[in-house]
């Protein structure tokens, strides 16, 4: 006679059905899940240049994985692994100046730029951050695929998700495309695919048994319920953490590692700060080299000040700057090149690699600093033939193809159109006629819409209007493909001048510009955007908020003094529009109080001036969640697959269903039905004491072989009901319930907590 239904092992080639399907379904969930971080990195080559070896190298760890995982052991591929992260880290740290100074010597150094990159610090921000890309790939790509080939899924989806999370922390992952959807997608796609990997792994484990479908449901349901959960943080609380600038203002000049080219902006009257000076210069905050298409990044790391910094290569005029702030801010405005901080406040200054200056704590009203800058005179002959013999430094910087995203090869064309019409002959030239074809084809407006793809592209082909931001983006990018070292500086304008030599900068001021190198000379500014038309709206903006009694329009004599300002632009510029270094705000050729108003607030929050940043408004990204909103829905649903899967591989699901399978006999139904499941119950409580049934044992036999261990006797009545049952006439409603009830009583019995109630 044939075993009982309830306990005959399936046989060979049924597991085998059921187990290729099943393993054909995880497999595929790894795919979705390692497609969603390689998107995120093959994203980032965009930007950098070259997604071919990127897929490249993912496409051979995976093959290697394929073949590996039947021939060495996993301790092996764990080393080989570790491996592969060792050297690909050590070579991106040697392709780093003084890379191998820090690899010896400054290991705490790597370890703070690691905590860095892993707080926020976008990978785009990296110097060789192609080479960071091409390094990570491999290792999570080769091991998650070799676990997974080994049909340990629970552990490939650990690498796996923490590939994805690493991507998360950077905050890569969570603005590795425009439009939310595609960004909530992203994460929806990772999470989804460790869920079926660990489900319908889980299912080829078990033969796809039916009882461990739960599985499936209980993960589909914590990624549902994570989905859903709109973060209670909303609000304030996010806002305290960084909700981001609402004004171009706070993106520009707060001297953060990016700042994102927006849309429309509003003036501000306000005063941020007064410099002392000898000479009127743009007051520059930050530099920026590397280009999205959508934003602009500062790679590489600052350093504190430690003394005199490196003047420009050609002659130079002295500027020394005291600055008075009135208004909090960590940045610290200074004219370039700055080459010594005096005072107190150099125990708190930093120098970025590109020679700006940011302070580490928050200037408050009134706080004072000084700064000694040595501004390039090259006149105009000196630039002319200053040639293109760039040092290697430079054109490493500025000129690598990861700096900037392709270009199209219509972008290249019309500006070589330009560059030819105007008759130029060397960068000078060059520079000068891309500079004035901007200021007299592009209308000055505040009220834009941004495109969307590359801003640079768009605003030469489609755009027929916009505001500094634009100007300065795309002729940086029309210089450099031209081959001509060029980079985005931000900062502010002169200001109004209401003394000798002293001028008032307010957030009108605040301005986007290029400076271009020329050797033998250093960096030389350039200001392709036209002053005539934003003249008119920076008067009217501060003559109605003094109307209006705002006390932070003016400080001092400055409502008494004449609104006219100073232009910086060297006399050896003899195009556009600093012909004259001398005229009133209203003139049509000169950028008013100093440049485009980019809306109000300091330190990239949109506060006005004492005010905290719990204070500020908006912030939001894309479709109303900030990118702090979408980096924690990010981590919370990896988190849910890791716990997931760490509860897995601890077992604890499995616990939780047996206990639940020994407590709760279920709905009754035919007699022969529950006394199999009573026995199944008295099973489990018996394998949890003693030991387990062994393969070819009968129920009755298992329970016979336990009573020299002194088992409880009513289970001799349990499994005589059972072979009654299967063998037999069969059972009685009766006999049933007699059943369920001795073992619940035993159940109860070997229970600590409910054994009181056994009795």
């Amino acid at each position: 006679m044939s075993a009982p239904t309830a306990y005959r092992a399936r046989t060979e080639n049924e597991v085998d059905d059921g187990v290729d399907w099943f393993r054909l379904c995880a497999l595929a969930g790894l795919a979705l899940m390692t497609a969603t971080w390689v998107a995120v990195l093959y994203d980032l080559t965009i930007t950098l240049g070259g997604s071919v070896p990127l897929l490249l190298l993912v496409t051979g760890s995976i093959a290697l994985a394929a073949v590996l995982s039947r021939l060495i052991s996993e301790r092996v591929a764990a080393l080989l692994t570790a491996g592969l992260l060792v050297v690909s880290y050590g070579s991106y740290i040697l392709s780093t100046p003084n890379g191998l100074e820090l690899l010896v010597q400054a290991w705490d150094k790597i370890i703070a730029d690691s905590i860095s990159l892993l707080t926020g610090l976008t990978i785009l921000r990296l110097r060789e951050a192609q080479l960071w890309v091409l390094g990570f790939a491999p290792a999570p790509a080769f091991f998650s695929w070799y676990l997974a080939f080994r049909r340990r899924y629970v552990l490939s989806a650990v690498v796996g998700g923490l590939a994805f999370l690493v991507l998360v922390l950077t905050g890569d992952a969570a603005t590795a495309f425009s439009g939310g959807w595609l960004q909530r997608g992203m994460l929806f796609g990772a999470t989804l695919g460790g869920i079926a990997m660990i489900g319908f792994g889980e299912l080829e484990r078990h033969g796809g048994s039916l009882l461990q479908a739960d599985v499936l449901v209980v993960l589909f349901t914590l990624m549902l319920i994570g989905s859903a959960i709109q973060l209670p943080f909303t609000g304030t609380a996010l806002r305290l953490v960084g909700g981001g600038p609402t004004t171009v203002e706070g993106s520009l000049t707060s001297s953060p590692g990016e700042t994102v080219i927006q849309g429309d902006i509003e003036l501000s009257p306000e005063v941020r700060f007064t410099v002392t000076a000898d000479d009127p210069e743009y007051w520059r905050v930050g530099v920026y080299d590397r280009f999205t298409g959508s934003s602009w990044l500062r790679t590489g790391q600052s350093r504190a000040y430690s003394g005199q910094l490196d003047a420009p290569p050609g002659e130079t005029e002295t500027v020394s700057q005291l600055v008075r702030m009135h208004a909090r801010t960590n940045v610290m405005p200074a004219a370039n090149q700055p080459v010594r901080v005096e005072g107190q406040v150099r125990e708190y200054t930093q120098v970025t690699g590109h020679g700006s200056l940011q302070s580490t704590v928050t200037f408050q009203p009134n706080d004072t600093y000084r700064v000694v800058s040595e501004v390039p005179d090259a006149d105009e002959a000196t630039l002319r033939s200053a040639g293109t013999d760039y040092p290697a430094a430079v054109r490493q910087v500025y000129l690598a193809d990861d700096k900037q995203p392709d270009f199209s090869n219509a972008f290249e064309e019309r500006t070589q159109e330009i560059v030819d019409e105007a008759g130029a002959e060397n960068p000078y030239e060059t520079a000068a006629a891309i500079e004035e074809w901007l200021e007299s084809n592009r209308e000055y407006s505040l009220d834009v819409n941004r495109p969307d793809g590359n801003v640079a592209e768009s605003f030469l082909f489609e755009m027929e209007q916009g505001y500094c931001v634009y100007y300065a983006t795309t002729m940086t990018m029309m210089l450099r493909a031209q081959d001509i070292p060029a980079r985005y500086v931000v900062g502010y304008t002169p200001g109004q001048q209401v003394d000798e030599n002293q001028w008032v900068v307010r957030g009108l001021d605040s301005h986007a510009w290029v400076e271009v190198y020329f050797p033998d000379v250093g960096w030389v500014r350039f200001d392709p955007t036209p002053g005539g038309p934003r003249s008119d709206a920076e008067v009217a903006s501060i003559e109605e908020a003094r109307q209006s009694g705002d006390g932070q329009v003016d400080i001092g004599d400055s409502e008494d003094a004449p609104l006219t300002t100073t232009t910086a632009i060297p006399t050896n510029r003899l195009t556009g529009n600093g012909s004259d270094p001398n005229r009133t705000f209203r003139d049509p050729d000169l950028p008013g109080v100093g440049s485009d108003n980019l809306g109000g607030g300091v330190n990239g929050t949109g506060a006005t001036p004492g005010a905290t940043a719990g204070e500020t408004e908006g912030g939001d990204g894309p479709d109303g969640f900030t990118p702090e909103q979408q980096r924690y829905a990010a981590f919370g649903l990896v988190a849910m697959v890791g716990l997931a899967a760490g509860a897995h591989r601890a077992g604890a699901t499995q616990a939780v269903q047996r206990a639940a399978k020994l407590r709760w006999q279920g709905t009754r139904r035919e007699p022969g039905t529950d006394v199999e499941r009573a026995v199944e119950r008295l099973e489990l409580m018996l394998e949890r004491r003693y030991s387990q049934r062994k393969p070819k044992e009968s129920p009755s036999q298992y329970v016979e072989r336990l009573s020299v261990a002194g088992v409880d006797r009513r289970a001799d009545r349990v499994v005589e009901l059972h072979e009654k049952a299967v063998y037999g006439p069969g059972v009685s409603r009766a006999e049933a319930d007699e059943a369920i009830e001795l073992v619940d009583a035993m159940v109860r019995s070997n229970t600590p907590i409910l054994r009181r109630f056994a009795e």
